[in-house]
């Protein structure tokens, strides 16, 4: 319930408008206080909890604005009306300064007042449901803070690329006291017992103890940030503190031990450390510092359980990675199944001379783009109802029958051929039939218009990079996506407010937008009018007629 004060030096006055609001009995109010002097109303602000402040301007010893500014000062949500006989823009000018929710001139009407209420009594519902969902946010993300920073790190150490201004974004969010392009120290461990038996609820609390006694020993000289990959591996990123600089890596490997032993002492485990004796730069090398560290837990025969060894300690074959190219949105599927054969063709060089680079590295790189490029021919031709077989002619024999004993120039005039038979075979009745981009863009933002939508997001549903859908989109509907993601959610918006009865605040979370106030924003700056004053205009117009 929300609780009201009227101030005013003369008592009738007060007393009328509280008789006024008492009568019309409004559901979401409360107590209704009257003071009859600034003074009095500071005292009982003091001590009952006001939601909403009405008060006269001209008022002896200390004025309507003045009594604002001492509210002010001890709460910056109470909601405030200034009344006035007098229509003087001095003191409409510092009301608004001040924040004052309405100046109503006197006699006040009944309507207008109810309907001031009335609004009033939404904002704070909806601040208070903000600060409400702000608290369980904070709360969530507290709770699973650790889980988050571990996904985190998971993706960097395995290999997954990320912008780096969104890098930087979560970094900071998640206060990681980690920076582009610096040097860390990394180590990893590996249980080296055999868990089959465990549950899963055992699996992670075995590796969760192991986390925090890594994280004990290493805190007190290191920013400590871990993460868990797969069931028995657990990387380790560390930077010193500033006043532990001198000796780091040599602190870190008797930690480590330390670590080695303590899991076996408490857990009656036994783990393998793998060190990496040198700097690694963050983020690029700690997918290839994580390869080198599990380096050392291969060929167990070699070894005892629980090694404890530097990556000088083994030979250091190359490590080159994956094709990038072959999978970096948008995929060759993609960009064939829009008709968008230029950037297809553009799309297989890249894979090719990449390919070119590590063609000598293993015959499974060959492998691994044979049967992605072949299997998206497979998928475009498939969804025009015919094979590839009938699409591509001898080629698809000579897939078939050579393609394991190809070299690279075989390889690439193959694939390069084969892309030019497909695309030669799309008629103008598929072309039309074919849904096009921006079609798919809106086909989905309908289907998820409640949802906090964004660009990044809508691109990675559909496969594209999010640079790569912006342009293509503005070039199929001469609007950027941003601006009709806008106009859709705002015409939503309109719709509901004409149809519904919804609060406000639940029209902005049907419109995909968190919190109410910026959905205000963002609607007034559309339409001109704030939801509100939107929906009276459209309930009056239907009185009139």
């Amino acid at each position: 319930m929300i609780s009201l004060l009227i101030v005013d030096d003369h008592p009738h006055q007060a007393d009328s408008i509280a008789h006024v609001v008492a009568e019309a009995r409004l559901s979401f109010l409360g107590a209704i206080y009257k003071a009859y002097s600034a003074e009095e109303a500071l005292a009982r602000f003091a001590s009952e909890s006001i939601d909403i402040v009405i008060t006269d301007i001209r008022m002896p010893e200390m004025n309507g604005v003045e009594l604002i500014e001492k509210l002010r000062e001890k709460s910056s949500t109470v909601k405030c009306v200034l009344l006035s006989g007098y229509a003087e823009f001095e003191y409409a000018q510092r009301a608004m300064e001040l924040q004052t929710s309405k100046y109503l001139m006197k006699p006040v009407q009944r309507s207008e007042l109810l309907a001031t209420l009335e609004t009033l009594s939404e904002e704070i519902h909806t601040e208070r449901c903000s600060v409400q969902q702000q608290e369980r946010t904070i709360h969530a993300m507290r709770e699973h803070m650790p889980l988050v920073k571990g996904g985190l790190l998971q993706d960097l150490v395995q290999g997954k690329a990320i912008m780096r201004r969104d890098l930087e974004r979560r970094l900071a969010t998640l206060e990681l006291p980690f920076a582009i392009g610096e040097d860390v120290l990394f180590f990893a461990v590996q249980m080296e017992d055999d868990l089959s038996g465990y549950n899963e609820h055992d699996k992670t609390l075995i590796n969760y103890a192991m986390s925090n006694i890594g994280e004990e020993l290493l805190q007190d000289s290191f920013h400590v940030w871990h993460a868990a990959i797969g069931e028995r591996n657990i990387a380790y990123v560390l930077k010193p503190k500033d006043h532990k600089r001198n000796h780091a890596f040599e602190r870190m490997e008797r930690r480590a031990k330390e670590m080695q032993r303590s899991v076996y002492r408490y857990l009656k485990h036994m783990i393998s450390v793998g060190i990496v004796n040198s700097p690694v730069a963050f983020p690029e090398e700690l997918h290839e510092a994580f390869q080198k560290s599990r380096l050392l837990f291969r060929n167990r025969e070699d070894k005892v359980a629980g090694l404890f060894a530097t990556i000088s300690d083994l030979p250091q074959p190359r490590l080159s990675g994956s094709i990038d190219s072959l999978y970096q949105p948008p995929s060759l599927a993609n960009l064939m199944e829009i008709g968008r054969w230029d950037e297809a063709e553009k799309k297989l060089h890249a894979i090719f001379r990449e390919l070119e680079e590590k063609w000598t590295d293993s015959t499974e790189y060959a492998q691994e783009v044979f049967f992605v490029i072949a299997g998206s021919y497979q998928f475009v031709t498939h969804k025009r109802g015919k094979q590839l077989q009938e699409t591509i002619g001898p080629l698809y024999k000579g897939m078939l029958e050579k393609h394991e004993s190809w070299d690279l120039p075989t390889f690439r005039e193959w694939a390069l051929r084969s892309l030019c038979k497909i695309a030669e075979e799309e008629t103008p009745a598929h072309r039309n039939a074919t849904l096009s981009l921006s079609k798919r863009v809106q086909q989905f933002v309908e289907a998820h218009l409640n949802e906090d939508l964004s660009l990044p997001m809508i691109a990675e549903e559909l496969g594209f990079h999010p640079a790569y859908l912006s342009k293509a989109f503005k070039m199929e509907t001469s609007q950027t996506l941003s601006d009709y993601l806008l106009s859709r959610r705002m015409e939503h918006a309109a719709d509901l407010l004409r149809k519904t009865n919804c609060k406000i605040y639940e029209i902005a979370e049907r419109t995909g937008y968190q919190t109410a106030h910026y959905f205000i924003k963002l609607f007034k700056n559309y339409y001109g009018v704030t939801p509100q004053q939107y929906r009276n205009r459209q309930i009056s117009s239907k009185r009139q007629q």
